[in-house]
C-alpha cells in the first residue's frame, strides 16, 4: 500500500478530472458527451497499439533496480524514451487523418463529426503520452511514486481550470482598459485541448524531476545515449505482447462502443456515463496493479521469485475489497448515480440498470487487471496476450454484436454480456498467475 498510495492518488485525481470533463458536457449536450465517450475510445484503443511498448521501460528498470544496476537503469530508460517519442508521432499523424475511419463506425453524423473535432486536438499531445510512460517506467521501477503523484495532480489540475474556461468559454476580466483571457465557449474541442495541455505538464514535470542532480549523480540521466538496437530488441520483445494485449483489450471494448452506438445517441451516452463511472474503479486498481508489477520486478530481479508470487497474493486480495466496497456503494446510489453526468429523461431512466452492471463488471475487470500487472512484471506478456485475444475477440466482440445488432437488444445486455467476458479473462489470468510458470521468465 506504501507504493501503491501515491499512485492510487494520482489516478483518483485523473479520474475526478474525467468525471468533471463527462458532466461537463453532458450539460453541452448528449451529442457531445456521446462523441467524447466514443473520440475518448477510438483515441485510447489507438494509443494502445503502443502503450504497453511504452511502459515497459518499468519492467526493465525494476529488475535492473532490484539487481542493484544504476547504469541499466539510465541506458533502459533513454532507450524506452525512444521508443515512446516514435510511438507518438505515429499517434499524432494518425489522429490526424482519423477522419478517414471513423465513418466506420455508423454512428449519427453529428456525434462522427464532433469525435473527429476530439480525436484530432486530443491527439496532439499524443508524443507526451507515450514519453510520459516511459518516464513513469523510470520513477516507478525505483519504487519512487511520490513524484508521478505529484506530477500527476499538477496536471490534472491544469486541465480542470482549462476545461472550465474552454469548455464553456469566459467573459474575461477588465484592466488598464483592455479585456483578459476571454475565450469563446469551444465545448468539446475545449475538453480535448484543456487534456493536451495537461498531458503535455504533467510529463515536463516528469522530465524536470528526472534531471535533478540527485538522480543526475546515480542513474546518470542527463548524460545523453545513443540509440542501442541491441536493448530496443530486448524491450520489444517482451514489450510488444504487452502492447498487443492492451490492444485487443481496448479495440475489443471500441467495438462494443460502435456496436451500442448503432443504437442511438441515447444508448451511447448512456454507455459513456456507464464507462465513467467504472473509472472508479479502474483508476485506483491502476495503482495496484502497478504496485504489484514493479514488486514482482524488483524481486525477480533480487533473485526472490517467490517472495513476488506472495505480494501478487496480497495484491488480488486488496484489490477485491476494495471492488466489493465500490459495487455496494455504486448498487446503493444507483438511482441517483447518474443525474451527476446528465439531465437528459432518456438516459436516466437507463441508469439505474447500468450501474448495477458496472457495479458487477469493475469486479471482474479488477481480477483482469491485477493479474495482467503481476505477469507483465515478472515479463510473461506472451500469455496475457493469447488469453486475451480468445476471449476478446472470439466470445466478448461476437457477444455483443449478436446482443446489440444480431438480436437487437438494449445496452444493458451489452453489458451483461462484458461482464461475462471480463470473468473469464480474469479467472484465466488468475489461473496463470497460480501456475508459476511466470516466475522462470527471462527477460535479460
Amino acid at each position: 500500500m506504501a507504493l501503491a498510495t501515491p499512485t492510487i492518488l494520482t489516478m483518483l485525481s485523473q479520474t475526478l478530472m474525467w468525471t468533471v470533463d463527462t458532466a461537463m458536457l453532458g450539460r453541452v449536450n448528449s451529442a457531445s458527451l456521446a462523441a467524447a465517450g466514443l473520440g475518448g475510445m477510438l483515441t485510447w484503443a489507438t494509443y494502445s497499439l503502443f502503450n504497453n511498448l511504452s511502459r515497459i521501460t518499468g519492467t526493465f528498470v525494476s529488475q535492473a533496480h532490484g539487481r542493484g544496476d544504476d547504469e541499466a537503469v539510465g541506458t533502459f530508460t533513454w532507450q524506452g524514451l525512444y521508443i515512446a517519442i516514435f510511438s507518438g508521432i505515429l499517434l499524432m499523424l494518425t489522429g490526424w487523418f482519423s477522419y478517414l475511419f471513423i465513418p466506420w463506425t455508423h454512428n449519427p453524423q453529428e456525434v462522427q463529426e464532433l469525435t473527429y473535432v476530439y480525436i484530432k486536438w486530443r491527439s496532439l499531445s499524443a508524443i507526451f503520452t507515450q514519453t510520459g510512460f516511459a518516464m513513469l517506467g523510470f520513477f516507478q521501477g525505483r519504487r519512487d511514486v511520490k513524484v508521478p503523484m505529484y506530477a500527476g495532480i499538477i496536471g490534472n489540475g491544469l486541465n480542470l481550470v482549462l476545461d472550465v474556461w474552454l469548455i464553456f468559454g469566459w467573459t474575461g476580466f477588465q484592466f488598464a482598459g483592455s479585456t483578459w483571457l476571454a475565450m469563446p465557449a469551444m465545448g468539446i474541442k475545449g475538453a480535448a485541448i484543456g487534456t493536451s495541455i495537461g498531458t503535455a505538464v504533467n510529463t515536463l514535470a516528469l522530465v524536470a524531476w528526472a534531471l535533478a542532480p540527485r538522480l543526475r549523480k546515480k542513474y546518470r540521466i542527463h548524460i545523453f545515449r545513443r540509440p542501442s538496437f541491441s536493448d530496443m530488441k530486448k524491450m520489444v520483445k517482451i514489450g510488444a505482447p504487452a502492447a498487443a494485449e492492451g490492444f485487443l483489450d481496448m479495440s475489443g471494448f471500441l467495438m462494443f462502443t460502435i456496436f451500442v452506438g448503432t443504437a442511438g445517441t441515447v444508448a451511447l451516452a448512456s454507455s459513456q456515463i456507464t464507462i465513467q463511472l467504472l473509472s472508479f474503479s479502474f483508476m485506483p486498481l491502476w495503482g495496484l496493479t502497478t504496485a504489484a508489477s514493479v514488486l514482482t520486478g524488483n524481486w525477480i530481479g533480487e533473485g526472490k521469485p517467490e517472495v513476488a508470487r506472495e505480494y501478487g497474493r496480497q495484491t488480488y486480495k486488496l484489490g477485491s475489497y476494495y471492488s466489493i466496497v465500490l459495487a455496494g456503494i455504486i448498487i446503493l446510489s444507483r438511482d441517483h448515480i447518474f443525474k451527476v453526468f446528465t439531465n437528459d429523461p432518456e438516459v436516466l431512466a437507463l441508469g439505474g440498470s447500468l450501474a448495477i452492471a458496472a457495479a458487477v463488471f469493475q469486479y471482474f475487470d479488477g481480477l483482469r487487471m491485477l493479474g495482467s500487472g503481476v505477469l507483465q512484471g515478472a515479463g510473461d506478456t506472451l500469455y496475457p496476450m493469447l488469453a486475451t485475444l480468445a476471449i476478446m475477440w472470439l466470445i466478448f466482440v461476437p457477444l455483443t454484436w449478436y446482443l446489440i445488432v444480431g438480436s437487437g437488444g438494449s445496452v444493458i445486455s451489452a453489458w451483461t454480456g462484458a461482464s461475462f467476458s471480463y470473468l473469464l479473462m480474469g479467472l484465466v489470468f488468475w489461473l496463470r498467475f497460480e501456475s508459476g510458470k511466470w516466475m522462470r521468465v527471462e527477460i535479460f
